[in-house]
């Protein structure tokens, strides 16, 4: 029993000890690009991330805005360390939708794990 007792005691020293990241950072080989343009009456942001392999996951998760600023939200999920993944680049594309928009500036903040990668600014000029 005092076996026993002294391994689930190690066992939690050593699992404490791993180097375990709450919110990665995308890797620096990453990229990401992004536009936005207006379909009819509507804006749309375009955004492309160029990530190492397929192992690397990138999931959206939202958007809020606030009179001017637009936040939008992504996670990213490394993979895992014992995981074997073929090696090409993998592009992920997504389209958000802005909505229609009054006139004036606007800023769009890309988050990925609570990080801005990316900001773009634009404006919206009046329908003649």
């Amino acid at each position: 029993m005092k076996r026993l007792l002294i391994f689930i005691a190690l066992a939690s020293i050593l699992m404490g000890c791993m180097n375990v990241e709450e919110n990665p950072s995308l890797p620096s080989s990453s990229k990401i690009d992004a536009v936005i343009l207006k379909e009819n009456d509507t804006y749309k942001l375009y955004i492309v991330f160029t990530l190492p392999n397929p192992c690397h996951k990138i999931v959206y998760k939202g958007l809020k805005a606030y009179s001017d600023k637009i936040l939008i939200y992504y996670e990213y999920i490394p993979p895992k360390p014992d995981v074997f993944c073929i090696q090409k680049i993998e592009v992920f594309n997504t389209t958000v939708n802005l909505g229609n928009l009054r006139e004036g500036s606007y800023t769009v903040y890309i988050y990925v794990n609570e990080k801005v990668v990316k900001k773009l600014q634009f404006y919206v000029s009046k329908n003649r």
